[in-house]
């Protein structure tokens, strides 16, 4: 049986504002035989000591690399999300690099246009990667512990560019741009599990609205076969929803702060049904 490894970046100031426990909770509810890590404040600190150019910014791969020796399958998963359904499509996947869309059906990212960057060499040709095959860092799980090495050295002459070269440097702008051009290069097998037709949603593909609303669409979402379901805006054909993931930056911490929290926040945007079952699975 493979051995999986599921880690979260939620530093100690962050985790009442989080609801680090609803994640913990949620997650368990579905997975219980599966380890959970947190890398907290002190792990952050000791990873800083270690790789002092290290940042908010790039610190996905540090979250995950001591756990990579131990496991056949390590996982990230951002704390902002909620885990709503048992992850099967990611857990037995087998390859590489397993990733989920970042732009919904309607080829926006949220309430915005959709997001995507140029494929820079030596990974790509400089051409677009398609906005429906550009993944979000918030859910990435790996196979292979070379992939978590790599992606930590790039980010680490990413962030030498962008201080020593050019500031602005496009498709280096985060861990989710270098992340994407690894995932895109070839070297490695990839899977996004929630694409187009595959009528399941593990994050960003299910957040979609007007007028910068990034979550509108959560106000749709139903309850059926003891699951949460929500209709795709394309094609009308039901997602099951197995993760929830705010994401949205600024405009998220603005809510979050006006509600005491992003769990309370999701209480003002969910129907009573589908809040009732995520109710149960975060407590």
């Amino acid at each position: 049986m493979k051995k999986i490894a599921v880690t979260t970046w939620v530093t100690d100031d962050y985790i009442d504002y989080i609801g680090l426990d609803e994640l913990k909770n949620s997650f368990k509810y579905f997975h219980s035989d599966v380890d959970f890590f947190v890398f907290d404040t002190k792990a952050t600190k000791e990873a800083m000591v270690k790789d002092p150019w290290l940042n908010n910014v790039w610190m996905m791969p540090p979250s995950c690399l001591p756990f990579v020796d131990d496991y056949d399958m390590v996982v990230h998963i951002d704390g902002d999300c909620v885990v709503t359904g048992p992850m099967t499509e990611l857990f037995e996947s087998d390859e590489d690099i397993i990733g989920v869309r970042n732009n919904n059906s309607l080829d926006k990212a949220s309430s915005h246009p959709g997001i995507t960057i140029m494929h820079l060499p030596p990974f790509g040709n400089g051409e677009y990667i398609p906005v429906q095959k550009f993944i979000n860092a918030g859910l990435i799980a790996s196979n292979n512990k070379q992939f978590w090495h790599e992606w930590h050295e790039l980010n680490r002459e990413a962030k030498r560019i962008k201080d020593e070269v050019n500031p602005y440097a496009h498709g280096i702008g985060d861990e989710q741009d270098t992340l994407n051009q690894i995932f895109h290069s070839g070297k490695y097998t990839t899977k996004i599990i929630d694409a187009m037709g595959t009528n399941v949603s593990y994050g960003l593909c299910n957040t979609w609205g007007e007028n910068n609303n990034h979550w509108e669409s959560w106000a749709q979402i139903y309850v059926k076969d003891d699951a949460l379901y929500l209709d795709d805006p394309k094609t009308g054909d039901p997602m099951c929803i197995k993760v929830m993931h705010q994401a949205g930056g600024s405009a998220a911490a603005k809510l979050n702060k006006e509600h005491g929290g992003l769990r309370e926040w999701m209480k003002t945007v969910i129907a009573e049904e589908p809040l009732q079952y995520i109710h149960k699975v975060t407590s």
